[in-house]
């Protein structure tokens, strides 16, 4: 699920005639460094519920930041966990029964939760900036 804002590239523009271009880059970077540390956080208490031997919790990870847009992504480390990840959540049919899993739905909760949290980080981060 993604979550846009508008007027981001304005508040860019004015920032760099602020700060300049390299010193708005690091302090963008750091906030956004700080939010990915935060979701990744928030996705691994959703996941703690499904901590049978631990792989799916230790693998969760938090990216660099990456350009156009700038954005930072929280997923796991392993591409062979997403699957699991994705039948923890939703539920499976097993010998014609369908299973409910003991975390099923937390990850929406997590996501949920970081699309109402990182935002406001992400402008406390850069309050300063922004007056």
């Amino acid at each position: 699920m993604r979550t846009s804002v508008e007027g981001v590239e304005q508040l860019l523009k004015n920032m760099e005639n602020k700060l300049g271009k390299s010193k708005t880059n690091r302090v963008v970077n750091k906030a956004l460094r700080n939010a990915g540390e935060k979701n990744k956080t928030i996705v691994k208490e959703a996941m703690s519920g499904h901590r049978d031997t631990g792989l799916t919790y230790d693998l969760v990870v938090s990216s660099n930041v990456k350009n156009n847009p700038k954005r930072v992504e929280t997923g796991w480390a392993s591409k062979t966990r997403a699957p699991l990840v994705h039948l923890s959540e939703f539920g499976y049919t097993r010998f014609g029964r369908y299973v409910r899993p003991q975390g099923m739905g937390k990850l929406q909760g997590a996501v949920d939760e970081i699309e109402k949290t990182s935002l406001v980080g992400v402008r406390e981060d850069l309050g300063e900036f922004l007056q």
